[in-house]
């Protein structure tokens, strides 16, 4: 009996002895099975659609990620992200134009990243590209256009001036892998004396131009009373000549019939007496001469 209750209080203190071996690791396992989840999930990273990643390895650029699912050395390389999408930037810009008139401009720039580039606009500009470099040259290179024109210059041919403004963005940014889409100025602004004097000269330009098409005016009218009176000139002379010439022809034909009628008397005399007798109405003369032949009848 006594035997049989020091081997059950044996077997207990080894089930003791190994349950306490058991427990005593359990922290161990639970901490290798946590890093090894945090390593799982350290190694992999997804870019989203619109963006390119920009994968740093002890702190040196060695690749930019597709959008997606992408892998890297967990706690060792890290990853930032640069948008491709089109991006807009707006600023107010104040310069001078080519008289020395103060200019306020608002204008805006829609623009977005050349994806391969990427890489390098983040290893020389950082992350923060868009205040180290877009913000400085979009300050600056309008403000040296602006100062190529005149102030009523900036106003007539605005649309030539932001052409320009963004040919000279677009040169610029473009080798440094930006793409300038478009620029739109929103605003031009001058002091309220210069916008004084050009309103005033913009209403002295309207009445010169309404004297001119006064003037005009005029002139068109006088043009046409002008045409009007030389058509009526040349109509009479028209008509004129027409008659001349009719006369002319009339004064021929009746000059050629006298001379046919005279040659036909002087070759056939007798036909003097056969004229009279056809022009006589048949009644005698209630006077005659003496000694005269009766006409038709007969002569001397």
């Amino acid at each position: 009996m006594f035997n049989r209750i020091i081997s059950v209080i044996f077997s207990n203190e080894r089930g003791k002895a190994e349950n306490g071996s058991v427990f005593r690791y359990a922290p161990l396992v639970a901490i290798a099975a946590i890093a090894a989840v945090v390593l799982i999930a350290a190694s992999y990273y997804t870019i989203e659609q619109g963006y390119r990643g920009i994968a740093l390895r002890f702190g040196e650029v060695y690749k930019v990620a597709e959008p997606g699912l992408n892998f890297k050395i967990p706690f060792i390389d890290n990853i930032w992200e640069l948008e491709v999408r089109t991006q807009k930037d707006a600023r107010k810009i104040e310069a001078y134009s080519k008289d020395s008139q103060p200019v306020d401009m608002a204008i805006s720039i829609n623009f977005h990243l050349n994806a391969g580039g990427v890489g390098k606009i983040y290893s020389d500009y950082g992350i923060n590209y868009r205040d180290r470099l877009i913000e400085p040259k979009l300050m600056a290179l309008p403000k040296d256009t602006i100062g190529k024109y005149a102030a009523i210059e900036l106003v007539q041919n605005r649309d030539m001036v932001s052409k320009q403004i963004l040919d000279d963005l677009i040169a610029y940014f473009t080798p440094l892998g930006i793409i300038v889409e478009s620029l739109n100025i929103e605003n031009i602004d001058f002091s309220q004396a210069y916008e004084a004097s050009v309103e005033q000269r913009m209403q002295a330009e309207v009445e010169v131009q309404k004297v001119k098409q006064n003037l005009e005016r005029e002139r068109l009218n006088a043009e046409m009373v002008r045409v009007q009176a030389q058509g009526e000139a040349d109509a009479k002379v028209a008509q004129a000549k027409a008659e001349s010439e009719a006369i002319m022809l009339r004064g021929a034909a009746e000059a050629k019939a006298i001379e046919q009628k005279a040659k036909a008397l002087a070759l056939n005399p007798s036909l003097v007496k056969l004229y009279e007798a056809e022009k006589w109405d048949g009644k005698l003369p209630e006077t005659m001469i003496p000694n005269q032949s009766i006409p038709v009848i007969g002569g001397k």
